[in-house]
């Protein structure tokens, strides 16, 4: 792997997923979601912007809920209540992180993909939304 100061956001995902300890987390959910939303904030919110329109087209449903709420919604899609984003038990939290970081991985590698990716992300959205009969006047 190139050198920290070369890696993409998709490389550095990759790695925090690794090796969680280095980073002073201890591999939950919570603490993922929480460094992330960090990371997201000390990149002048630009590694997530879309991530919540994209998996709101991939869950189809949860327009209300934010991005961490809506993980757990494919991670755990049978489930009735799978939004408590409080402590998970240690199967259903290895589920949940597996379910985050192919997420975010998917959803980078579509930004790296595609030069307008983001632009793609929102017209996705805005045409699930439309299909949505409570979305019209």
């Amino acid at each position: 792997m190139p050198s920290i100061a070369t890696w993409t956001p998709r490389e550095y995902m990759a790695e925090i997923h690794r090796r969680p300890g280095s980073y002073g987390l201890d591999g939950s959910y919570r603490a993922f979601t929480t460094f992330i939303a960090g990371f997201h904030a000390g990149s002048g919110h630009t590694l997530l912007a879309g991530f919540r329109e994209w998996l709101i087209v991939q869950v189809n449903g949860g327009n209300n809920l934010v991005w961490e709420a809506l993980v757990l919604m494919l991670a755990f899609p049978t489930e009735a209540r799978p939004l408590d984003v409080g402590p998970i038990d240690g199967e259903r939290n290895g589920t949940a992180v597996a379910v985050l970081f192919r997420a975010l991985d998917q959803f980078l590698a579509h930004h790296e993909e595609h030069l307008d990716g983001l632009a793609l992300i929102y017209a996705d959205h805005a045409e699930w939304l439309q299909r949505q009969s409570w979305a019209r006047p």
